[in-house]
Formats: structure tokens, sequence, C-alpha cells
């Protein structure tokens, strides 16, 4: 994972990146620069595409996570409607299909990943949001769920 870091104070991305807009009192603020460091894991790593897609490859395969850790990710309690696992969400797509995947938003930014557990579909994506707090749901329902499907 070589273009991912953690930018400490550092203000704005490295190298190429989109741009980021938040609305701030109903008006949309480039929020590209922003620092997002208050939240360390939650908001201060920065990947690309292509490292988030190593990542995903990484925990499904266990090479990221311990075996032992590995099947807790997969397994969602016994719950009626349950959908959350041990750091993943179980997408059942029907006719068998299931996703996993996890999504965040920040300020300007929602992102995701997802793939079949045997990694025959992967999606990561990053695009802008206007607030940090939209679920990833609905874009993950445009982006994610069509290409793993």
């Amino acid at each position: 994972m070589r273009a991912s870091y953690f930018p400490g104070d550092e203000v704005g991305s490295r190298g190429t990146h989109h741009r980021g807009y938040q609305l701030v009192d109903g008006v949309r603020v480039d929020v590209t620069r922003w620092r997002m460091t208050d939240r360390w894991a939650a908001g201060d790593p920065v990947s690309s595409p292509a490292d988030l897609e190593r990542l995903l490859a990484g925990v499904f395969t266990g090479k990221a996570v311990p075996r032992s850790q590995l099947e807790g990710m997969f397994t969602v309690p016994d719950i009626d409607g349950a959908t959350m696992s041990a750091g993943l969400e179980r997408l059942d797509l029907g006719d068998g299909k299931v996703v996993w995947g996890k999504s965040g938003a920040r300020p300007g930014c929602n992102a995701g990943i997802a793939a079949t557990r045997d990694l025959s579909r992967t999606v990561v994506y990053g695009v802008t949001g206007t607030t940090a707090k939209e679920s990833g749901g609905p874009v993950a329902a445009r982006f994610g769920i069509p290409a793993c499907g």
C-alpha cells in the first residue's frame, strides 16, 4: 500500500485526488483542504482506490487479518435483520449473491469497498458527498451493488 498514508498535521491530500464539497449553512463549500485528522483511523488515513482494493483482497484472503479473526468478519449475529459483523456489512443481492463491504463518509467524501467473499467481484469508490452524516447505503446502491451483481 504505497499510496496510503496518515497525513498528521498536513492539510489537504498528496497527489491526484477528487475535490470534496460540504454544505455549510446551505452553501456548498470546497473542503478539499480541510484537516480530517481529528478522528485518526476514521478520518485520517488517505488511500488510493488501488490501495483500498489491495487492502480488501488482503483482508478477505487472511493476509491482513489473522484467520482466527477472519471468520468473525464474515459472521453476522443470529438476529432477524442483522447485517453488521465485526467490521463488515453483509448485503444480500438475491439469487444467493452476497457482498461484504464497508462504507464511510467525512466532509466532502463518501467512500466504500465491497466484494464477494471469493473476490470474483470487487468495487472501490470515492465520490463527493455534501454531508458527512450521509449514509453510505444510497451511494453503495448506485455504485457498489450493480458492480457486484
